[in-house]
C-alpha cells in the first residue's frame, strides 16, 4: 500500500512540476511577444511620421511656383509662342479628296 502511495505521490509531483514549467514557458513566450509588439508599434509610428513628412515634401515639390523656377532656372525653359502650341486630345480629321496624292 505504501509503495503504491509513493508512486502516485511521485506522479503527482512530476505532473505539478511539468505544469509549472509549462506555465513558465508560456509566460516567457507572452513577455517576448509583448516586446515584439511594442517594437513593431514603434516602427509603425516611425513609418507613419516618415510618410507624413514625405507627403509634405511631395506637396512642396508640386507647387507651381517652384516648378516654374526650376523650369526657367535649371532647364532654361520659357513660355512658348502661341504658334508653337499644339493642342493635345483634339482629333482633327484631315479630309482627303479622291484622286489627289499629298
Amino acid at each position: 500500500m505504501r509503495a503504491r502511495f509513493l508512486v502516485l505521490w511521485s506522479v503527482a509531483v512530476v505532473a505539478c512540476a511539468a505544469a509549472f514549467v509549462a506555465h513558465l514557458a508560456l509566460r516567457q513566450n507572452t513577455v517576448e511577444l509583448g516586446y515584439a509588439v511594442g517594437q513593431a508599434r514603434r516602427g509603425q509610428r516611425r513609418l507613419i511620421e516618415q510618410r507624413r513628412l514625405l507627403a509634405i515634401e511631395a506637396a512642396t515639390l508640386r507647387q507651381a511656383e517652384r516648378i516654374e523656377v526650376v523650369a526657367r532656372g535649371r532647364l532654361h525653359m520659357d513660355v512658348p509662342e502661341p504658334a508653337r502650341v499644339i493642342p493635345v486630345g483634339q482629333t482633327r480629321r484631315q479630309q482627303r479628296m479622291a484622286g489627289r496624292v499629298r
